[in-house]
């Protein structure tokens, strides 16, 4: 599981998110493990069951205005009962309200870092979880080609020496994008959207054999590559065999499991004279279809049988 340090947190994001550390300095090691925030405006009125604990606390307006009604001991006890458990990673005051002195003397006491913001609680949410998404994102990488064909994320992955990097440069001759060659970074965001990019130094290269490493940014231009893409298609290129079947119709569904996101998959042989790229188009723009819900291999089915029923009605 990924994780992140509130001071991790403060050191990226102090300058877009404005934030400032007021108390708790002792704490920034505490760690953020989940995306969601939490507002605690129901622990402050009493009732603490099924109280996200280990999530980023955020008190607005309406829990910073409620805490002033309490008496000084109330405010402490309050505090204490919220953010004494080791699991909570910090607190976020907004639109710069003033810290009562009750936080400051809980928030140092408990070392937990204590923060302020000019921005209000609904911008801060939307920003914040943005960025956690990113940061705890689960990632794996893996082996295949990442190109970006007719707007649709398409990962190809097959054997070492089967075709997948002359596929993807053939895709960009015809003005398709490249995001990875060799290595793919897959990163599963919320709403089960993965996300893949290539990584390090090699970014936006390729490796073709009998030639070595090209720069496709350099030599075919900026149009023709694709920081990163989402990852709606997998294709595995495997090589022709006589004896096996393959898929002829198209009207059977197959997904892939990519960190537990199930994509759809397709499965083409490889063998002479078939054009790899424009098979790849078809399937890319085949599945643009799908996606739209429109079948044509359950549509053609459909038409057959219609057809079929008719000739036997009139007999």
């Amino acid at each position: 599981m990924k994780v992140l340090n509130v001071g991790t947190l403060i050191e990226e994001k102090s300058s877009d998110f404005k934030l400032e550390l007021i108390a708790g300095s002792g704490g920034l090691e505490r760690l953020i493990t989940v995306a969601d925030t939490n507002r605690p405006g129901l622990a402050f009125a009493g009732y603490f069951d099924h109280l996200p604990y280990e999530r980023v606390q955020i008190i607005g307006i309406a829990e910073h205005t409620y805490l002033q009604t309490l008496t000084y001991e109330k405010q402490c006890d309050m505090l204490m009962k919220i953010f004494s458990p080791k699991q909570v990673p910090c607190c976020i005051i907004t639109r710069s309200f003033s810290p009562l002195p009750s936080m400051i003397e809980i928030f140092n006491k408990l070392q937990v870092p204590l923060l302020s913001t000019v921005l209000t609680s609904a911008q801060l949410l939307g920003d914040l979880v943005y960025y956690f998404d990113e940061k705890l994102a689960p990632t794996q990488k893996v082996h295949g080609v990442l190109s970006n064909v007719y707007g649709l994320g398409v990962f190809i992955r097959g054997k070492s020496g089967i075709g997948k990097s002359e596929c993807a440069l053939e895709l960009v001759k015809r003005g398709h994008m490249l995001v990875s060659d060799d290595v793919v970074e897959i990163t599963k965001r919320s709403g089960h959207i993965l996300i893949g990019k290539s990584s390090g130094i090699v970014k936006h290269h390729m490796e073709v054999r009998g030639i070595g490493i090209i720069d496709i940014k350099n030599m075919f231009g900026i149009a023709n590559i694709l920081d990163e893409s989402k990852i709606e298609l997998v294709i595995n290129l495997v090589e022709w065999n006589d004896a096996k079947r393959y898929e002829r119709l198209g009207i059977d569904e197959y997904y892939t499991d990519v960190l537990g996101v199930n994509v759809p998959e397709l499965t083409i042989p490889v063998g002479p004279g078939r054009n790899l790229a424009i098979i790849v188009e078809t399937a890319s723009l085949n599945q643009r279809l799908k996606n739209k819900g429109y079948f044509s291999a359950v549509e053609l089915n459909n038409k057959i049988i219609a057809e079929m029923n008719e000739l036997k009605n009139e007999k």
